[in-house]
């Protein structure tokens, strides 16, 4: 019998097929003559919309609200700004601005020494405390006037508009929370959730700033529309994590040489980082489910917590509200989901029996864990390269326990390699 074996990929850092994470621009801060020319509309010209008020999950107690980002804040003035944003980003003008944007309800702190980036950090610690809140823009106008400072944000679309989007959005929200099994666990709730937001939504290629497509930059594009670039994924993923009762917030910094974001992920007491982008690639296969700070810094660059940040250092244009350390693989899904082989030999029964439980269930993908006593390429080889070829030698074996319909293919077997979990993920046919 000949034996035919397809590597469909070498290593983890070739399973990439994004050229660069789009990312939205950083808030941008118009100040002088430009805020003096700002219009500030009377409240009666705008639209209350209400908040998210999705369904929470009838089996699991939901994190009710997202505060990662307020402790972050270090001045009262900071957590002033930040609360009244919540009140003002529900009230949205039906008169679009010259930009082409729709003003919301202008924020005023008493507070003349407020600057650019006391705001950058109070509209970032909202944004990501409300993945919800999908219609703010990029764009605020900013200045002082008397003792005041005076903020004025924007909306992508009407007053009007966005209570009909957050309608859909409640609607898509509802919808998936309502599937979440019973019963489960956090690794498998947060298995499930990830699942379900790469299922339903692609990567959007070709949008790389919000003029070539906002809506893939929020929870609403993911949801929704089914398209997100990173920012996308990690908002859906942060709502429904957290919806479910999983503490969940974001990781920024940069991948493929281009700023990217991701999350961090609570599971068992113990963080993680979780990069659903990075995931959603056919060939991918978990490679970023559940990474130490070791793993995710093979390939992701973390940008430093604004605790880093000292008084009067310019603010990165890339930093983190709350970074948790990162310091455990248990939940790794290598480690959990894999048969794991320290012994060819000794492992043979787990291996049969393992592959006959896949084949029955019908499963397509077969993973396999080395021990870090192998060299990775030893290991390979004597799994499917070297006589006796043991893989196809345990598919022989479980084959002899299988009725016909579920009888696994062992002359064309395809592989991807994960060299850094020392893993292999077998594609199984029948």
């Amino acid at each position: 019998m000949q034996l035919k074996l397809r590597i469909i990929s070498a290593c983890a850092a070739a399973l990439l097929a994004l050229s660069g994470c789009g990312v939205s621009e950083m808030v941008e801060d118009m100040q002088g003559e430009l805020f003096k020319k700002t219009r500030f509309e009377d409240d009666s010209n705008y639209t209350a919309v209400e908040s998210e008020k999705s369904v929470d999950c009838e089996y699991y107690e939901p994190i009710v609200k997202i505060t990662h980002g307020y402790d972050a804040l270090y001045t009262d003035s900071q957590r002033t700004c930040y609360e009244l944003i919540s009140e003002a980003a529900y009230r949205i003008s039906e008169n679009m601005d010259s930009s082409g944007h729709y003003p919301v309800g202008k924020v005023s702190v008493a507070d003349k020494t407020f600057t650019d980036k006391d705001m950058d950090i109070c509209i970032k610690a909202f944004t990501m405390d409300h993945p919800e809140v999908f219609w703010l823009t990029n764009r605020y106008t900013y200045g002082t006037a008397g003792n005041q400072s005076v903020v004025q944000l924007y909306s992508y679309v009407s007053g009007e508009e966005c209570a009909q989007r957050i309608a859909a959005f409640n609607d898509a929200v509802n919808k998936l929370v309502a599937g979440i099994p019973n019963g489960l666990k956090e690794y498998h709730l947060e298995k499930y959730i990830h699942n379900t937001v790469l299922d339903g939504c692609v990567y959007a290629d070709g949008v790389k700033t919000s003029e070539d497509g906002w809506e893939e930059f929020t929870s609403y594009g993911a949801l929704v529309n089914g398209s997100a670039v990173c920012e996308g994924y990690a908002h859906a993923m942060c709502l429904l994590l957290n919806k479910v009762g999983l503490d969940c917030y974001y990781a920024n910094g940069y991948g493929e040489n281009a700023p990217h974001m991701w999350n961090t992920v609570k599971i068992n007491g113990e963080w993680y980082h979780l990069d659903a982008t990075w995931d959603d690639n056919e060939n991918a296969f978990f490679n970023y489910f559940n990474l130490n700070d070791t793993q995710i810094q093979s390939d992701h660059i973390i940008e430093k917590n604004i605790e880093e940040v000292k008084d009067g250092e310019t603010l990165p244009s890339v930093y983190n509200l709350y970074l948790p350390e990162c310091t455990s693989d248990s939940a790794n899904y290598f480690v959990i989901e894999s048969t794991y082989i320290d012994d060819f030999e000794d492992c043979r029964e787990v291996m049969v029996s393992d592959l006959i439980e896949a084949a029955q269930h019908g499963d397509s993908m077969f993973t396999i864990r080395f021990s870090e006593d192998f060299a990775f390429s030893d290991a390979i080889e004597v799994m499917f390269n070297e006589s006796p070829y043991y893989m196809f030698d345990y598919i022989g074996q479980a084959n002899e326990s299988l009725d016909d319909k579920h009888q696994i293919n062992n002359e064309n077997l395809a592989i991807i390699m994960i060299e850094n979990f020392n893993a292999v993920v077998v594609k199984l046919e029948y």
